[in-house]
């Protein structure tokens, strides 16, 4: 049996576009199949069509970096205070207790149920997204660093204690190595749900522009439902393209929280944690050393099949 370990998620970029092309083309065949309406559900190759005009409409490009300000700019305030607030509360612990309970009871709330009170609040509708993108990725960033801190290794820390250096020393040598997967990992989680709010925030208190106001124009005069799924389609490159820049970025400084590469297993998985003796062959005793003994693997770790036997 051979077992074969990925890098990530899937089969690779080519089976990612083999979903896509399936997609497309069951959206085209329904489409055109007449069971839907043509106004309701627009062909994708209709749809494709009107997205690649997009691309040179300066009056949509205009509203999706309205769109795309917003986002950035609230996902950016969200981590300058949800990063230091999960460090601090994660190497306090009283403190961590103590503010649980407000976390616990915030967190639940819907960002889009708070903005009538950012509409009151903060009135102009570039303030309002900002705001309600910022209070809606604060909470996955906050629980990522709480949790990658939790997850540090108290050895480490103890190590490092008894060499003299303080809780600063200690936080900034191994804690946040050590968590800074875990924040990155919040960063992205937060980055999709800040881009469902600012343009559910613009389809609700509107503005002078943004991808949700470019959605709602689309809808008036008779409505062009192929410009909005259009539209709708862009906010969702935004959303793959975010997520690839920042698994570029924890690949780039956190190297070490990158899975083993790939490779090619023989035998029992249950030999997986050591590499494998290229002089051993099924049906052939195991090589023996000088003195006798059996061959063991590196550190003096003997292999073991499933029936327990040494082999």
């Amino acid at each position: 049996m051979r077992l074969f370990a990925r890098s990530g998620p899937g089969f690779g970029p080519g089976f990612g576009a083999l979903g896509v092309l399936g997609a497309f083309v069951v959206v085209e065949v329904v489409a055109r199949s007449g069971v839907f309406d043509a106004a309701a559900l627009p062909p994708a190759s209709s749809v494709l069509a009107r997205a690649g005009e997009m691309v040179v409409d300066d009056g949509f490009l205009g509203d999706l970096w309205v769109t795309v300000s917003a986002w950035l700019s609230g996902l950016g305030l969200a981590v300058l205070f949800a990063v230091p607030a999960g460090l601090l509360l994660g190497s306090l612990p009283r403190l961590d207790t103590a503010a649980l309970a407000v976390v616990e009871l915030a967190r639940p709330i819907p960002s889009v149920a708070l903005i009538p009170l950012a509409i009151l609040v903060f009135v102009e509708p570039d303030r309002v997204e900002r705001s309600l993108v910022c209070y809606a990725a604060l909470w996955p960033i906050l629980l990522n660093t709480l949790y990658g801190l939790r997850d540090v290794d108290p050895v480490a820390k103890e190590t490092l204690r008894s060499f003299g250096f303080g809780v600063v020393g200690v936080l900034w040598r191994v804690s946040m190595p050590s968590a800074g997967p875990f924040v990155v990992t919040g960063v992205r989680i937060a980055a999709s749900v800040g881009l469902i709010v600012v343009v559910s925030a613009e389809l609700r208190a509107g503005g002078e522009g943004g991808l949700g106001v470019y959605l709602l124009e689309t809808q008036s005069g008779g409505g062009r439902a192929d410009l909005m799924v259009a539209g709708a389609c862009w906010a969702g490159v935004l959303g793959v393209a975010a997520n690839a820049g920042l698994v570029w970025v924890e690949r780039l400084f956190f190297p070490q929280s990158r899975p083993f590469p790939a490779a090619s297993i023989s035998g029992s998985a249950a030999w997986g944690a050591l590499p494998p003796d290229p002089r051993y062959r099924p049906g052939r005793p195991r090589p023996q050393t000088p003195d006798g003994l059996k061959t063991q693997a590196p550190g003096g770790l003997k292999r073991q099949a499933p029936d327990g036997l040494e082999r």
